[in-house]
C-alpha cells in the first residue's frame, strides 16, 4: 500500500466539525461515523481546501456584551474541548457535556481553557469553583497563573518550554 502525502495541514477537526483555518470553511460531521467514512469525508474536505488562501481570522468577542451574551458567543464561535466545556458547565451551569470533570491534559487543552477565559474574563474570578471538580483541577487552578505565563511564552516563541511536563507534575 502506497503511503499518502498529507497536505493541507490547515484542515483540522474543530468543535467536532471539519474546519479550514485558511478560509474558515467547515463541514458538519454526523456521528456516529465509521473510520473509513471519516477518512473519505476528511480527504474530500482536504482536497477542496488544499489551496485556500489565508483569509480567515479567529473572531473576537465584543467585550461590551454581557457575560451571558459572551457565553453564548463562545458556544457558537469559541474553540472548544472537553476541559474548556467542563469550565463552561461548572461556571455557567448549562449542561453541555455528557461527562464531567475533564481537565486539560496538555498545553493545547489548556489553551482552549485560556481562550474561554479571554472570551469571558469575568470568569477568571470564578475559576476557584473548578477546585471542587477534582484534585487535579485543584492543582491546576492553584497554578493557573504560572501555566498561563508558560502558555503565553510558548505561543509567542512557538517553542516548547516545559509546560507539558509541569502539567503532568500536577497530575494532568
Amino acid at each position: 500500500m502506497a503511503k499518502r502525502k498529507i497536505v493541507a495541514e490547515h484542515c483540522i477537526v474543530r468543535n467536532g466539525n471539519l474546519f479550514c483555518t485558511h478560509c474558515g470553511g467547515d463541514q458538519e460531521i454526523q456521528y456516529p461515523l465509521n473510520p473509513i467514512m471519516f477518512i473519505a469525508i476528511s480527504e474530500a474536505f482536504r482536497e477542496i481546501h488544499e489551496h485556500c488562501e489565508k483569509t480567515w481570522k479567529q473572531p473576537i468577542v465584543d467585550q461590551s456584551l454581557t457575560e451571558y451574551q459572551k457565553a453564548n458567543w463562545w458556544l457558537l464561535h469559541g474553540e472548544r474541548g472537553v476541559s474548556s466545556e467542563t469550565i463552561f458547565q461548572k461556571i455557567d451551569g448549562r449542561i453541555i457535556l455528557k461527562h464531567e470533570g475533564c481537565h486539560p491534559l496538555d498545553p493545547d487543552d489548556f489553551r482552549r481553557c485560556y481562550l474561554l477565559l479571554e472570551t469571558i474574563p469575568e470568569w477568571k474570578t470564578k475559576l476557584h469553583l473548578m477546585k471542587k471538580v477534582s484534585p487535579v483541577w485543584e492543582k491546576l487552578v492553584d497554578n493557573w497563573d504560572k501555566l498561563t505565563e508558560m502558555l503565553e511564552e510558548q505561543l509567542a516563541t512557538g517553542k516548547a518550554n516545559g509546560m507539558y511536563q509541569t502539567m503532568k507534575s500536577l497530575g494532568a
